[in-house]
């Protein structure tokens, strides 16, 4: 899971050759929590993003990596070299066509409202439920029409150009220290006791859950939402909105998150500059790409 706000940083949609992620992600991490971290204060009543997407697109820790506009930037650059050297190869028809990315359309309710924070989102629970992923699209073009071995190759010369940053020091820096303040977080007693409420609330909507992720797990593993799964998810949304487990949840995480960015800000900021750097170089390539091109 990395991130002046600038766009929701470590949330883009990841741009890459057929595939996709969103890099914040509350999962396990081996990495050690400290063990004289102080809880943070909260300093005034909190409230609720409006969205999970949208509480961790402005957590603190977001601010580090590439914003959803650098990500752009960064995927039309890798996408206009590849086809650049294609044709330089001589695949004279060659567009990109397998070169394929996720839009995300519409509202972003819909992204990550299911999480440790709660469900989030009444429009996206009454109309969806827990149907909320997001399909990879289909290859276009497959690899037919032009030299799979080219475009590996230019693949490789691209990736040499504009080198990509994920697996990085400073880019496992940032999942692990976000993993980090997510374990913080849910074992904060004020987080806990908001759990609780939640859990209590869905209780008595005939809901059972023990949190908020375990409902979302399913088992939803039908084609299209079920009245059941409706209910489950509004229950959800409301026994969210009632337990104010959103809002508590994401005061806490930016609390942590700070602290975790006060202890490392030399490190963090050695890469926020090579992310700044590797994005201005993007700019520069997809000038030079665009002119070679004509």
């Amino acid at each position: 899971m990395a991130i002046a706000q600038r766009g929701g940083r470590g949330l883009a949609v990841t741009a890459t050759i057929a595939g996709f992620g969103l890099l914040a992600t509350a999962c396990s991490s081996n990495h050690a929590i400290s063990d004289d971290v102080t809880p943070p204060a909260l300093t005034v009543s909190p409230t609720a993003p409006v969205s999970g997407y949208d509480g961790l697109s402005r957590a603190p820790l977001s601010s580090y990596g590439t914003s959803e506009q650098d990500s752009d930037l960064l995927f039309e650059t890798r996408k206009a070299l590849i086809i650049r050297c294609m044709k330089g190869r001589g695949n004279e028809a060659y567009s990109g066509q397998n070169i394929i990315r996720v839009a995300v359309k519409g509202s972003k309710e819909a992204l990550r409202p299911a999480g440790a924070w709660g469900y989030i989102g009444r429009g996206t629970a009454e109309h969806k439920g827990f149907h909320t992923a997001i399909a990879a699209p289909d290859r276009v073009g497959g690899g037919s029409g032009y030299s799979q071995k080219d475009f590996q190759a230019c693949s490789v010369e691209t990736n040499k150009l504009l080198p990509t940053l994920a697996e990085t020091d400073g880019w496992k820096l940032t999942q692990a220290l976000f993993n980090q303040s997510f374990q913080q977080t849910a074992a904060d007693k004020r987080v806990v006791s908001a759990r609780n409420r939640w859990a209590t609330c869905m209780a008595a909507a005939g809901h059972p859950a023990r949190d908020p992720e375990e409902l979302a797990a399913g088992p939803w593993d039908t084609a299209q939402p079920t009245a059941d799964e409706i209910a489950a998810a509004t229950a959800a949304e409301s026994c969210t909105a009632y337990s104010h487990l959103a809002a508590v949840y994401f005061a806490v995480l930016t609390g942590y998150q700070r602290q975790l960015i006060s202890a490392n800000s030399v490190a963090l900021n050695v890469y926020q500059k090579q992310v700044d750097e590797n994005v201005g170089k993007a700019a520069l390539l997809l000038v030079e790409s665009s002119g070679s091109a004509r």
